[in-house]
């Protein structure tokens, strides 16, 4: 596949987010006609209906980050849409949530994600990364993000167009990778939602601040994070909805990976991905086995294990199945390796073993 567009953008946070929405604004256009898509199929759902369940969450973004409130507001006028179209799109997690049946299941993407501290790594700095994997209409509304501002640290992240963050670092030495997961809390409930919360670990000062957020924050849903940043720290933090505890994984022997079911005790009566999905503890094992291969890993290798195909095409890396609807067909977006304290970050437009991986895209906008 070819690279994925790079927007730089910078200002206020409304400026900044109509810079945003001005650049991606066909991608953006390509975002709602694939999500009505997405809830047509699974819901039987109007883009009305959609947008208003999204506006729902208006006032928790605005509580919880006034700035983020506020930059969707600028997306929304650069991209020419509405405001409910941009907060029904960095809902859309939370919406499925409260769609009837079978919509639940399409939030039952595949990502598998590792982060390594420097002892397990040739460079003796932190890396980290993570196939992400979603519906293939993804490919066709994906970016590269890179914020530029005063009143925070700047970032760079891979995300959907017209969403504030999703896998990422930023100046700070922070990176942030994610899973999803689905407890039997999960039920769309009123609550700062998930992509709210990823940009809120790029918009933190540190690792520690970073989980402080989120483990402060009444939550719409389940989630994973895993933060760590050019201190040392590492923490993988699993999350039910609410605002209740939160569990905390710490590397073993310099290294954290994670699937898309809960590993610690206590935080869902019934895991709900793994009930529908069993194959997230094969695509864990697998990436566990390849990271354990090494006592010290390189970018090269790392990109490497993100490629494997053990158990596909269930595997780590993932491909369309063209006899799937498009709304049911995933696959991998983007397989991404984070360099915390180059301040940078590669990554493969698609399945990792086919596409070429980028030149590092820095935080700084140098190249």
């Amino acid at each position: 596949m070819a690279r994925y567009d790079i927007v730089t953008v910078s200002g206020d946070p409304e400026e900044r987010g109509y810079r945003y929405g001005l650049a991606a604004r066909t991608r953006i256009e390509h975002a709602l006609q694939t999500y009505a898509g997405v809830f047509r199929h699974y819901a039987g759902w109007d883009w009305a209906t959609v947008r208003r369940h999204g506006s729902r969450f208006a006032a928790p973004i605005a509580d919880f980050s006034p700035a983020s409130a506020r930059e969707i507001r600028g997306i929304a006028r650069g991209a020419g849409v509405e405001e409910a179209d941009i907060l029904a799109l960095n809902t859309r997690s939370e919406i499925m949530f409260a769609a009837p049946g079978r919509a639940r299941a399409v939030a039952s993407t595949e990502c598998t994600s590792f982060a390594l501290t420097p002892e397990r790594t040739t460079s003796r700095t932190p890396l980290m990364g993570q196939n992400w994997d979603w519906i293939e209409g993804a490919r066709t509304t994906a970016l590269v993000l890179r914020v530029l501002r005063d009143d925070g640290p700047d970032f760079v992240t891979v995300v959907e167009a017209g969403m504030l963050a999703k896998v990422g670092l930023n100046s700070s030495g922070v990176g942030l990778c994610t899973n999803t997961l689905i407890s039997d809390g999960d039920e769309g409930r009123f609550g700062v939602p998930y992509h709210v919360l990823l940009r809120s670990v790029l918009d933190s000062d540190s690792g520690a601040e970073a989980v402080r957020r989120i483990q402060s924050a009444s939550r719409a849903n389940s989630a994973n994070y895993l933060i760590a940043d050019t201190t040392g720290f590492c923490a993988d933090l699993e999350t039910g909805p609410g605002d209740g505890p939160c569990g905390v994984i710490a590397p073993e022997g310099g290294a954290v990976t994670h699937a898309n079911h809960f590993l610690v005790d206590g935080l869902t009566g019934v895991d709900k991905y793994l009930e529908r999905k069993a194959h997230t503890r094969n695509r864990l094992h697998h990436l566990t086995e390849r990271v354990r291969a090494r006592d010290t890993h390189t970018v090269a290798s790392l990109q490497a294990a993100l490629a494997d195909h053990a158990d596909a095409p269930f595997s780590v890396c993932q491909h369309p199945d063209a006899a799937q609807p498009d709304a049911e067909r995933t696959c991998t977006i983007a397989g991404i390796v984070l360099d915390l304290a180059d301040r940078s970050m590669v990554y493969a437009a698609g399945s990792p073993c086919e596409s070429a991986w980028s030149e590092p895209v820095r935080v700084d906008a140098s190249f």
